[in-house]
């Protein structure tokens, strides 16, 4: 018999932060996992829209709108990779694959044009 996977203590708050009808905030101290929520957050999103320019996230700094990009990118890849074994990875995994197919089926080709992501800091926005 497999081990359960070990979920975090908040598991059930970040589950409810990837339905894409509600709003929520994300307050957390540094290394908690804000970035990685956002980023699935970000996956469930592109898994329902038939365009990629229809998200948009915003930022404060261009340094978070390019680690947001990149975390978002390197999501895209490892759904091609085996499924991982950790927990909140194989979340990630599992919406990025989602989001995988439906890149395949509207043919958005994001890894080659990863500039259709709609990742912003404020000023830019408001620009």
């Amino acid at each position: 018999m497999s081990e359960p996977m070990n979920l975090p203590a908040d598991h059930l708050e970040r589950t409810r932060a990837l339905d894409p009808t509600r709003s929520f905030i994300c307050e957390a101290p540094a290394g908690s996992g804000k970035t990685e929520l956002l980023t699935q957050r970000f996956l469930t999103l592109l898994s329902r829209v038939e365009r990629p320019e229809e998200i948009l996230a915003i930022t404060f700094t261009r340094k978070a709108t390019g680690e947001m990009r990149e975390r978002i990118v390197r999501a895209l890849h490892e759904a091609q990779a085996p499924k991982p074994e950790r927990a909140h990875k194989v979340t990630t995994w599992n919406l990025a694959r989602a989001v995988i197919n439906r890149d395949k089926q509207l043919n958005w080709q994001l890894l080659d044009n990863p500039v259709r992501l709609r990742i912003q800091t404020f000023d830019s926005l408001c620009a």
